[in-house]
């Protein structure tokens, strides 16, 4: 893919960031409003977002494609799960970050950025193919995640979390909107099924808000920032040039020639270069680890992002 369009693509995306961010210091937009809007994102609009991209024209997505998008979503987390383990290795961090480096390493940016970048590059085909990883993000987040963040926490504190695994409470947590959204899109792509014109209406119109509204809720985070300490951090730069660029750029390599659609390897690679997910450190903050540590590395791998992902783009 020609890195101009990849690089202007992320310019919108950061132009809507910096929306966020200055309707946030304006006071245009309350603490409340930013969280209340983030929950309609996530619940409301990214499932719509989700389900609108099979109701499209999808006659150019055959079995071959799928087969090739389930293949890929396997290694993929095959891949980020073993690479966190060697980068928590090989960086070295204080002894109290060792699990939260493996948590930012091992769950990006899928729903919040994966798709809205999806979108843009390659339409709703790529939404499509982006809903086998939002899957299987969610079981590996509220079961691994969460136990990755409980470590991280004992590692903190220098004894055992008090927050116990409640496996009742993880399968809760999995069946979510997202992941009912993902599954009834997968139906509805399998099984061919026509539904009515408003209701394909409905799912565009509620889905086209999914990208600025959530480009925005990442610059309310980057207003709130500290900033100025945040970009001093040496060795959240290293964790973003090996994570998010070169790991990728390495599978891109390696990968490249194996048959796989266009399309389908994009959506692959691109996913790997995402920036780190928000929602690790949600679990840190349940669990009593370091939640400011992960903030710090959602805001700046996102802005590093705006970069880095074209970088990657150049190897597709």
């Amino acid at each position: 893919m020609d890195i101009g369009i990849i690089f202007g693509q992320m310019l919108v995306l950061l132009a809507m960031m910096l929306a966020g961010t200055f309707v946030y210091k304006m006071k245009w937009l309350s603490e409340d409003g930013s969280s209340a809007i983030s929950k309609l994102v996530v619940n409301l609009f990214n499932p719509f977002l989700v389900v609108g991209g099979v109701l499209g024209d999808t006659d150019a997505i055959d079995q071959e494609k799928i087969i090739g998008n389930l293949q890929l979503v396997l290694i993929y987390y095959v891949i980020v799960m073993l690479f966190a383990i060697v980068l928590a290795w090989v960086m070295h961090p204080p002894k109290h970050l060792k699990s939260i480096y493996r948590l930012m390493a091992s769950f990006s940016n899928l729903g919040f950025m994966g798709i809205p970048v999806a979108k843009s590059l390659y339409g709703s085909e790529g939404v499509v193919y982006v809903s086998f990883y939002i899957l299987l993000y969610n079981v590996f987040v509220y079961t691994y995640g969460m136990s990755l963040a409980r470590k991280a926490a004992r590692e903190k504190n220098g004894l055992d979390s008090e927050q116990k695994f409640d496996i009742m409470q993880s399968l809760k947590r999995i069946v979510n909107p997202g992941v009912v959204a993902a599954l009834l899109a997968l139906i509805i792509f399998a099984l061919k099924i026509k539904v009515p014109s408003p209701v394909v209406s409905l799912c565009d119109y509620m889905g086209d808000t999914t990208i600025p509204l959530s480009m925005m809720m990442i610059g309310v985070s980057i207003a709130k920032a500290n900033l100025r300490d945040y970009l001093k951090d040496v060795r959240m730069y290293v964790f973003i040039l090996l994570r998010m660029v070169a790991m990728p750029i390495a599978v891109a390599l390696i990968m490249k020639n194996m048959g796989y659609d266009a399309v389908v390897f994009g959506v692959f690679i691109i996913e790997l270069a995402m920036p780190i997910g928000s929602v690790i450190g949600l679990f840190a903050r349940e669990c009593g680890a370091d939640y400011e540590y992960c903030m710090k590395g959602t805001v700046v791998s996102t802005l590093a992002s705006i970069f880095t992902i074209p970088l990657v783009g150049l190897f597709l």
